[in-house]
């Protein structure tokens, strides 16, 4: 059960509008008393999705690495990249961090010819991820979109988000024309209102309006079903075998110690499983779940080969800075 503590401070975080989430730009400062000061770099605005997820991770992360206190720190850039190349200039002892989204960062990466960048960083574990889900206007049948000859198109989010890349791969089961939309939630709402065939989201964009009746959730991109939405069936259930996930994690320079690095891993795993992190993951609708280093970069490597494979045969459009 959530705690009614955890959903009030989710909820008043999430509700917050635009103008007044300017607070949130200045860095996360917790009480004093900590030993040693550890940086969290975040390439985003302060007040974006990515921002206000590591600043609801960063005190987990101080509760279990112990005596530091930890600061998040905006790095917007570079379409996500600066606070990367931050990092690989950054100290060794393991006093700076930075937040890591792949596949985002792996596409970004590979638009401005910057995987190099990859050899410089470790990627020390992901502790949630938020599967793709395909969605439509309520009564839509995935049967429906098998056919040939739709003249609607699948509504995506921006190019390098993790359902419009693995768009490319599901053109052979449906064969759509794509549409990229500004935004995931324009996407949605496209899908809802029938504009779209349907749309490809992360589930945590489309819960809110498949709970009311406003969506249709038809498969999950996932190996197993999701805990929010069990009469959901998987995409390989329905003879689509494709995964997609947005997974969210922490990056460290590659030359970093072991001493700090063990214990930034055990970190990780211990907040991915901390009774607190598991509720307010529950209510914000993503899948808790570690990937270690080498889990997570197994993934990221196929990340790569695929993505570089698309941009050098069919490349999508550059957007942000």
């Amino acid at each position: 059960m959530i705690r009614r503590r955890s959903i009030l401070g989710g909820a008043a975080l999430l509700a917050v509008p635009g103008a007044a989430r300017a607070q949130f730009s200045t860095p996360y400062v917790a009480p004093g008393g900590r030993s040693r000061g550890m940086t969290l770099l975040v390439g985003a605005e302060g007040g974006s999705g990515a921002d206000l997820w590591v600043r609801g991770f960063a005190p987990f992360l101080e509760r279990h690495i112990k005596e530091v206190q930890v600061s998040v720190v905006n790095r917007p850039g570079e379409g996500g990249l600066a606070a990367l190349r931050e990092l690989t200039g950054s100290p060794t002892n393991g006093s700076v961090l930075a937040y890591a989204p792949t596949p985002f960062l792996v596409a970004r990466m590979v638009e401005r010819r910057a995987t190099g960048m990859l050899d410089k960083l470790r990627l020390m574990g992901a502790v949630t991820e938020e599967p793709v889900a395909l969605v439509a206007a309520p009564g839509t049948e995935l049967s429906a979109l098998r056919s040939p000859g739709s003249n609607r198109p699948l509504g995506l989010p921006p190019p390098v988000s993790a359902g419009s890349i693995m768009a490319v791969e599901l053109a052979q089961f449906l064969p759509m024309e794509q549409l990229h939309f500004p935004s995931a939630s324009a996407a949605r709402q496209a899908a809802a209102s029938g504009n779209v065939a349907a749309a490809l989201v992360n589930v945590p964009d489309a819960l809110v309006a498949a709970r009311e009746g406003r969506l249709a959730v038809l498969g999950i991109a996932a190996a197993a079903r999701h805990p929010q939405l069990p009469d959901v069936p998987t995409l390989r259930e329905e003879g689509i075998a494709l995964d997609a996930a947005l997974r969210r994690g922490v990056a460290v320079p590659a030359g970093i110690e072991e001493r700090p690095a063990a214990h930034i891993a055990r970190a990780l795993r211990a907040a991915a499983a901390d009774p607190e992190f598991l509720a307010q993951a529950e209510w914000r609708a993503v899948l808790p779940r570690f990937r270690d280093e080498a889990e997570w970069g197994a993934i990221v490597r196929q990340d790569l080969v695929e993505l570089r494979t698309r941009w050098e045969t069919a490349p999508w459009q550059v957007v942000g800075g």
